[in-house]
């Protein structure tokens, strides 16, 4: 008779956080049931546009202004150019250009993508959201990843030549089986870009060492996976994907380390967020790209970019 594994624990506060037995990512313990997610999404979703990690992003590129024309152009200049770049590279020969964007918001990355020449389209379970890409002229099905992807492999429509999930894998209740559902319409030879947040990284547990305080990017219930770098690698490969590169993005909590303690403080938060984005558009793209490498080995990085391919 086999013993169940009991989970490790890796925090009892704010939230239980455990280590999945089965995977080795860590998750909220519960896992929240769809009930208590439609219900939280429904009735909290104002609020969470202005406590999250992707909520600040969503909120600063629907501000009218300059505001927003300043994160889109950061946005186009360095997270899209790097997810092109990489998709670009890793295709197969053979592969075809299209790509669906899951959790697409605003649709800012199908329209970098569709300028660099793929067939871009994407799925997006807010509808006013998704209302605001489709009034720019995009492709966005007012939907959730699941459903999408089942009808569209039930109807066997041809593989996509590039999946991207971009910091969506940590809100679902089955990341494992929405990445099996990915690598089934994914065509052979076809990539994957995903990018969650880099969770529970060395830096944090600095900050909580030096400055006290709680685990700030637990966030529950919306927050239910926390990946980092060699996790999100771990799972990707255990479900047959080839992982072919890594890298993360700017290190936030060095603010928090040199004296600007924004947790808590939004005016700091804008301010520090300005100055990250200043400093990424003062570099070239090969020294960008190689210091997010160098992150990623190093284990920090605010969100962690993994790049696969789907062998064949």
């Amino acid at each position: 008779m086999s013993v169940a594994t009991e989970p490790r624990v890796l925090a009892e506060t704010p939230h239980r956080v455990v280590i999945d037995a089965d995977w080795g990512f860590a998750r909220l313990d519960p896992v929240p049931d769809e009930a208590t997610l439609d219900s939280f999404y429904d009735s909290h979703y104002r609020d969470l546009l202005g406590r999250t990690g992707r909520g600040p992003d969503l909120a600063r590129l629907l501000s009218p202004g300059a505001e927003g024309q300043l994160e889109r152009q950061w946005l186009t200049a360095t997270v899209h150019a790097d997810v092109i770049d990489a998709l670009d590279r890793t295709l197969a020969p053979d592969a075809p250009r299209t790509v669906l964007d899951v959790g697409c918001g605003t649709g800012d990355l199908l329209r970098s993508l569709e300028m660099a020449g793929w067939d871009a389209r994407g799925t997006e379970p807010a509808e006013a959201i998704a209302r605001a890409g489709r009034a720019a002229g995009l492709q966005i099905a007012t939907s959730g990843a699941r459903p999408y992807l089942e009808e569209w492999h039930a109807n066997r429509r041809a593989g996509f030549g590039a999946v991207t999930l971009m910091n969506v894998l940590e809100h679902v209740p089955d990341p494992v089986g929405l990445l099996r559902q990915i690598l089934a319409v994914l065509a052979p030879g076809g990539a994957l870009v995903v990018r969650v947040p880099n969770d529970f990284n060395p830096l944090q547990e600095a900050v909580l060492r030096t400055l006290g305080g709680e685990r700030w990017w637990v966030v529950a219930p919306d927050h239910i996976n926390y990946f980092d770098h060699s996790s999100l690698r771990a799972l990707l490969e255990r479900l047959g994907y080839e992982v072919v590169e890594q890298w993360a993005d700017y290190p936030m909590e060095l603010f928090l380390l040199t004296g600007d303690d924004y947790r808590g403080r939004p005016r700091l938060g804008a301010k520090v967020h300005h100055r990250r984005r200043a400093f990424e558009l003062s570099l070239d793209a090969a020294t960008r790209r190689a210091m997010g490498r160098a992150w990623a080995a190093a284990g920090v990085g605010r969100n962690a970019h993994l790049v696969a391919r789907r062998p064949g």
